[in-house]
């Protein structure tokens, strides 16, 4: 998605190489030599932040002798959400890099507003001559997510108040539920990253709710297994959905760049809770 992202406001003018393939899962991925060459070869290194990349990143970025004023973690700027308030929280997420707040900004297409703002200001630092371009592109790009947000807006409007509920395979509709009034019932992985295992505790509670609330339909994602959520599924009667969640798809998906993503996402939604 930020390749993406740099590759709007950018143009021709910036060459740009995503690290993460499409569906790859952004929290588990490991980096190869090839990686930390490019790395460090790179005049700006564009992350989402907030823990979202682990501790994978630091290491790559340690490898690669990257300058840190050259990297530019956009989620701290987008005004984040904390991330869900667990007993399990601490010190397993803080040694995976993992911190406090929900880096799954781009459910929100607000700020992914504020994520193209950056990255505009920041090519224009290292190239001034094409600050125009990049100042014109961001501000074009901008209306076309206020469009996507209009048209979010508007979709959901066939969903029904009491079925705007979400149980997904990990933590990543929150900034989603909160923009446009949906409750995140609860999470196979109960966890902002999809890197831990649940306990049986926690999928019977998980269970329970489904249970009481009637939720229809677990969302579960390209990069994580569908395992827990069909035994979820098979215990409540749900039906399973997938979205592309934490990474876009590839050309044939209808999911290879942020809005269709998002497009594609919304409608699943919709089709599924209306």
């Amino acid at each position: 998605m930020v390749a993406d992202w740099v590759r709007e406001v950018g143009s021709d003018r910036v060459e740009v190489f995503a690290l993460l393939r499409p569906g790859t899962d952004p929290h588990t991925f490991q980096p190869g030599a090839a990686d930390v060459a490019r790395v460090a070869g790179a005049d700006l290194i564009f992350t989402v932040g907030l823990g979202l990349e682990g501790a994978w990143l630091n290491r790559l970025l340690e490898n690669a002798a990257a300058d840190p004023a050259r990297v530019v973690a956009l989620g701290d700027n987008v005004d984040p959400l904390l991330g869900a308030e667990e007993e399990h929280e601490g010190e397993e997420e803080e040694e995976e890099g993992h911190g406090p707040f929900d880096p799954h900004f781009w459910w929100d297409p607000l700020r992914v507003k504020k994520a193209v703002d950056q990255i505009a200001r920041r090519l224009s630092e290292v190239d001034p001559e094409g600050a125009e371009t990049y100042s014109r592109n961001g501000a074009s790009y901008g209306q076309k997510l206020d469009s996507l947000d209009a048209r979010t807006s508007d979709r959901v409007k066939q969903i029904p108040q009491e079925r705007r509920k979400l149980v997904t395979s990990h933590e990543t509709l929150n900034y989603f539920a909160t923009r446009y009034g949906f409750e995140a019932v609860g999470a196979v992985i109960p966890g902002i990253s999809t890197e831990r295992e649940p306990s049986p505790a926690e999928l019977a509670e998980l269970t329970t709710k489904i249970r009481e609330l009637g939720v229809p339909v677990i969302f579960t994602e390209t990069i994580v297994s569908d395992r827990l959520a069909f035994a979820v599924a098979s215990e409540t009667g749900t039906r399973i959905v997938r979205l592309h969640t934490d990474s876009l798809g590839d050309p044939r998906s209808g999911a290879d760049t942020y809005i269709k993503m998002m497009d594609s996402n919304v409608e699943a939604i919709v089709q599924a809770l209306k």
